[in-house]
């Protein structure tokens, strides 16, 4: 785990759902979260780090921070499982924490509690698999095939070429029961 930025070409060329958090100058932070399970396959995913999170949602959709000087009163600062999307490597960006006493604090946070983060978000992402998707979620399914379309596409076909082949195989298998 690590905390980067999200460059702009990311949101440029793959902003397909409205839902993405706004990075304008690539200031906001993320968590990196290194190959959680999706569609099978290990990916990459970006944790937004959110200040104002109501104080009524539901306590498995983020994990909670110490408050930032711009959350505001009766709201929550953390991570905001909810808003999470796949990313490549080549969209990551440095974010330095070193002269930020406030980072550093909660770098230290997430470290001791990493196990329990990567387990929430890996949860979080079974459960939209599982069709469990909740109000203003991020669109996971039509950023990873904006990320990896052709991909997904290839291989999909490649499925579809297999089950039509055994389907004609059924058809034109000769009648041994007679």
């Amino acid at each position: 785990m690590k905390f980067t930025s999200i460059s702009d070409k990311f949101f440029e060329q793959h902003g397909v759902c409205r839902e993405l958090m706004s990075n304008e100058n690539e200031k906001r932070p993320y968590l990196i979260i290194v190959k959680l399970k999706f569609n099978g396959k290990r990916q990459d995913f970006a944790i937004p780090f959110r200040s104002n999170l109501s104080n009524h949602i539901p306590k498995d959709q983020y994990f909670p921070l110490p408050p930032r000087h711009t959350t505001k009163k009766y709201k929550i600062h953390g991570l905001h499982y909810l808003k999470m999307f796949p990313v490549k490597k080549q969209y990551l960006i440095k974010f330095n924490i070193s002269n930020d006493t406030y980072y550093v604090k909660i770098y230290s946070i997430i470290s001791k509690k990493q196990a329990e983060i990567i387990e929430q978000a890996q949860a979080y992402l079974d459960a939209y698999q599982s069709g469990n998707i909740q109000n203003y979620a991020t669109d996971i399914n039509k950023i990873y095939l904006s990320l990896y379309g052709v991909t997904v596409a290839q291989e999909a076909a490649t499925g579809l070429e297999k089950v039509q082949d055994e389907i004609a195989m059924q058809r034109y298998k000769p009648d041994t029961d007679k």
